[in-house]
């Protein structure tokens, strides 16, 4: 019987190898100067996957990653500027869709995909060393989207076994921060920034909760926390300063909090089943607090 050399079954277990991923298309574009790319799609049942990656400038680097039976889906990655970072993974699902566009300098995108299925995530940046990471793991149909425009802005979103979840983020101005969490079913969150060092959170644990939130100025602070099933939480800060609070626990809460001034602080705390709490806040150094 006729036996394999080491060397010989290392080369039949390579060539072997290059059949376990098929049908896969990488497309490179440079101009500049110092560029990066890196585009692997490899792994048994990678099939018929997609990475675009284009760039003008200089130091820019592109990674990309398609790998453990991803199957039919797309990563499109463009720079233009210097010194940028963006990073895209996908691995173990099918049908998904990761971008990254990136004009300025510094700025650093990431997209991780695991176990997702007609999932989309989206990341904009324009300026300076700004940040942004999408993660979507064990996820359906799941759609989350950051913009940044300025300086130094910050954005994340996680859906974790989740499906039907839409959630966007949006940054103009200096030094923003904004985290969402999502997981259950058919969730909606949305926060915009417009200033200076303001932070914005929202986690929703449950069922086709909605939150808002939006701020404008500098300084200010608003959480939105929701668990259970049908709540809608607005909250609105105009000014400097400001924070508000907002938690619901049970079924179909509505809550809404609208701050216009500075230094207002307001807390509200839903429990139970269909509570309504409005709060609305004109001045300056105001305290409110609702609990139902």
């Amino acid at each position: 019987m006729k036996t394999f050399t080491p060397i010989a079954t290392a080369i039949f277990l390579a060539a072997s190898g290059s059949v376990f991923a098929a049908n896969n298309t990488a497309i490179q574009n440079q101009i500049g100067v110092g560029n990066f790319q890196s585009a692997t799609q490899v792994g048994i049942g990678v099939d018929g996957n997609t990475i675009l990656q284009d760039q003008f400038g200089f130091f820019n680097v592109e990674v990309a990653l398609q790998t453990a039976g991803e199957e039919g889906s797309t990563i499109h990655q463009n720079q233009i500027g210097s010194n940028n970072l963006a990073t895209s993974t996908q691995s173990a699902g099918a049908l998904n869709n990761a971008s990254i566009t990136q004009v300025g300098d510094g700025n650093d995108g990431t997209t991780i995909q695991t176990n997702a299925l007609l999932s989309s995530a989206s990341i904009g940046q324009e300026g300076f060393v700004n940040v942004a990471t999408i993660t979507q793991t064990l996820s359906f149909l799941d759609q989350a989207a950051i913009n940044q425009v300025g300086t130094s802005n910050n954005g994340n979103i996680l859906q974790l076994f989740s499906a039907f979840n839409d959630a966007n983020i949006n940054q103009v101005g200096i030094a923003n921060d904004a985290d969402i969490f999502q997981t259950l079913v058919g969730n909606d969150a949305d926060i915009f920034q417009n200033g200076f060092m303001n932070e914005g959170n929202i986690i929703q644990v449950g069922f086709f909760n909605t939150a808002l939130k939006v701020q404008n100025g500098n300084f200010n602070l608003g959480d939105i926390s929701q668990f259970g099933t049908g709540h809608i939480a607005l909250g609105f800060q105009t000014g400097d300063l400001n924070e508000a609070y907002t938690t619901q626990v049970g079924l179909g809460h509505y809550s809404f909090t609208n701050q216009f001034g500075d230094s207002n602080f307001h807390q509200t705390v839903q429990l139970g089943v269909g509570e309504t709490a409005i709060a609305n806040q004109t001045g300056s150094l105001n305290q409110g607090y609702i609990s139902q």
